[in-house]
């Protein structure tokens, strides 16, 4: 059967690969731990080129890395696709396999394969940093990124790692940016995989979406003055394949990767992927220095050591920032929030959320005023409006629980007072001043900033008013009503009386 291509809109060929097995008992070269799960790069990537015969390759090699969700078969592909000989995930542990960053040699081409470690693994939890920079070190050292990714992840965020990809693509143009500017900087490819085909959803319709997506991060990117223009297909290509199940179509799927192996290895056909405009130019021999140095940078990207470009790196991390100091708040904010929204008055509720608003303050402006400070302080006015607007709802409604609070008092104290002799109905001046007194003093405290008409509660005030007045009403009227009932049932006592002295004279 013919392979199908179809064009990405940026101009790359698509390859929809019907595929067959790798044989068994062919020869696999050492892997190596290049980058291992505590961040370390390995000082032994120089040996291993050696070893593996490629010292001397000059240009004569390529360099294609694997990443996406954990568990989703990268490995499992590599080892087909390569004859590699990764680590794969046990189906009955369903655990992570691949920790950090390893590497191999394909089987008999000059082909260096890394696999990357998986992203949204429960190992590393919410810990998204190694995920990050691996990623972007993926992107910066290879000519071809294969996105590894499920039929039915193609449309989602995180499945199809669309939130780690404009990460990526925003560092990497902060940090390469520059190069490509001066027409030094090669593009690279991404190839998306899409595993687990089953033809519900057209290829074509995936392909449309996942472009659409990427097009559309790069397009919401934040760009410093001079990139501003620069367009996605200056950095990157975009082509797409599809695999059937593997187990479940396993004579097709194995068929399917041995047609997508040619589009590595048959520099004669028109869809092969090592496109010399991919290329990194960087001389075998010196590959373990340039991709050591390339660490380094990702390294220390969230420290800002890299002078160039920091305005669009102050974005990455004032935001990264913000969005700790944002999270510590709600986590400190919450119980006190579900209680308010329960309908709890809670003592000292504005002297807890100014403390609590006033440390994600602190917090961010200790870790970013060192960055671009116009970033910085555009990004600490939309923490503000984020914490304000956090606040907002919570503070409405310790407003409406006084409210009630002070009306229930307030009619408690009426109705008490009713139950004693002698009490002046008609001197309800006490009570009321009292109540208005208690919200006024519950609203002012509960103000998170002073002055701001944000958190104004005048309105609530006057409708505490109002129902206070409406409580004064009823009680008026069910007052009148025990008067004018006492004076009829009086008037027919005394007619009983008059008639009865009448009858007995």
């Amino acid at each position: 059967m013919s392979t199908p291509h179809v064009l990405a809109s940026n101009g790359a060929l698509s390859i929809r690969s019907p595929l067959k097995p790798t044989v068994n008992g062919q020869r696999t070269f050492d892997r190596l731990h290049l980058i291992d799960d505590k961040k370390q790069f390995t000082p032994n990537l120089s040996d291993q080129i050696s070893a593996w015969g490629l010292r001397n390759a000059g240009f004569d090699y390529n360099l294609v890395a694997v990443f996406g969700s954990q568990s989703t078969g990268k490995s499992t592909l590599l080892n087909q696709l390569f004859g590699t000989n990764f680590d794969v995930m046990d189906n009955s542990k369903r655990q992570q396999t691949t920790k950090g960053i390893w590497m191999c040699r394909d089987r008999d081409k000059n082909i260096l394969v890394m696999d990357v470690e998986g992203t949204d693994g429960r190992e590393r939890g919410e810990d998204k940093d190694f995920e990050r920079k691996s990623a972007l070190f993926s992107l910066a050292s290879s000519e071809v990124l294969i996105i590894n990714l499920w039929d039915h992840q193609v449309g989602l965020h995180q499945g199809a790692n669309i939130g780690l990809l404009k990460t990526v693509f925003e560092v990497n143009l902060a940090l390469f940016g520059h190069k490509s500017q001066e027409n030094a900087n090669p593009r690279t490819l991404l190839l998306f995989v899409i595993r687990d085909h089953i033809g519900t959803t057209p290829f074509a319709n995936l392909q449309e979406m996942l472009t659409a997506d990427m097009q559309h991060i790069w397009d919401t990117l934040s760009k410093p003055a001079e990139l501003k223009d620069r367009k996605l297909k200056d950095y990157f290509d975009l082509s797409f394949t599809a695999l059937p199940h593997k187990f479940f179509a396993a004579k097709e799927f194995e068929s399917d990767v041995r047609v997508l192996r040619s589009c590595f290895t048959d520099k004669s056909r028109n869809d092969f992927v090592f496109k010399p405009a991919y290329h990194k130019r960087i001389p075998a021999d010196g590959i373990a220095f340039y991709m050591k140095d390339i660490w380094e940078q990702v390294q220390r990207n969230k420290d800002l050591d890299l002078p160039m470009q920091q305005e669009l790196l102050a974005h990455s991390r004032c935001d990264e920032i913000s969005a700790g100091a944002l999270a510590e708040f709600n986590d400190q904010a919450k119980p006190e929030k579900c209680q308010i929204m329960a309908g709890k008055v809670i003592s000292g509720f504005g002297v807890m959320m100014r403390a609590w608003r006033s440390q994600a303050l602190s917090r961010y402006d200790r870790e970013a005023e060192r960055y671009h400070q116009e970033v910085y302080k555009r990004k600490r006015a939309d923490l503000v409006e984020r914490l304000d607007s956090t606040l907002s709802l919570p503070f409405f409604r310790q407003i409406q629980n006084i409210h009630n609070d002070v009306l229930v008092s307030f009619k408690a104290e009426i109705d008490m007072g009713l139950n004693i002799a002698g009490y002046n109905f008609a001197d309800f001046n006490g009570p009321c001043e009292n109540a208005v007194a208690r919200f006024i003093e519950g609203a002012r405290e509960a103000v998170i900033t002073e002055g701001d008409p944000t958190w104004q509660w005048a309105d609530e005030l006057q409708l505490l008013k109002k129902d206070i007045q409406a409580v004064i009403d009823q009680l008026c009227e069910d007052r009148r009503k025990v008067i004018i009932g006492v004076g009829i049932l009086t008037a027919v006592s005394v007619g009983a009386v008059m008639a009865s002295a009448a009858t007995g004279s």
